[in-house]
């Protein structure tokens, strides 16, 4: 099982940054009557949801198929004293959790703004917040705990 959820992660990582991208930009169009949904609000629907199975797929590696964060929460002292180890043991989760606390967050501010305005800039601050706590827990090859961009 490790390997297909493992493949499936790795994949969901672009459609899950296309979307935030998608919903960061779409964040800023003009919004212009609370009384309307606002533009483009799919958008925001569709990335939460990529979001959401990007989550599910890392935490199934994260507590029950990756042997590395096994190791790593098996032996704490260990993680914290490799610095790959210690990325896949507590910093890509951060910044995972982050990105999906930052987006629910922003999406509930956005919910109860009192302007459109308001509104317009809750969406785009929190969703540009949201992609860059992606990025920066994204494993990008090059780095000490890199990895392949595409898994095959």
């Amino acid at each position: 099982m490790y390997t297909p959820v493992l493949s499936i992660h790795s994949w969901l990582r672009w459609l899950t940054l296309l979307l935030a991208v998608g919903a960061t930009i779409n964040a800023w169009r003009p919004d212009r009557d609370l009384s309307l949904k606002p533009p483009g609000r799919h958008w925001d629907t569709f990335f939460m949801m990529a979001l959401d199975f990007q989550v599910l797929f890392g935490l199934l590696l994260y507590f029950g198929l990756s042997p590395v964060t096994k190791f790593g929460l098996e032996n704490m002292g260990v993680a914290l004293g490799n610095s790959n180890l210690r990325f896949w043991t507590f910093t890509h989760l951060g910044a995972m959790v982050a990105a999906t606390a930052t987006v629910r967050v922003g999406r509930v501010l956005a919910i109860n703004a009192k302007t459109p305005a308001d509104r317009r800039k809750w969406r785009f601050l929190f969703f540009a917040l949201t992609t860059l706590a992606i990025l920066a827990g994204i494993p990008w090859p090059g780095l000490a705990n890199g990895r392949p961009l595409f898994r095959f």
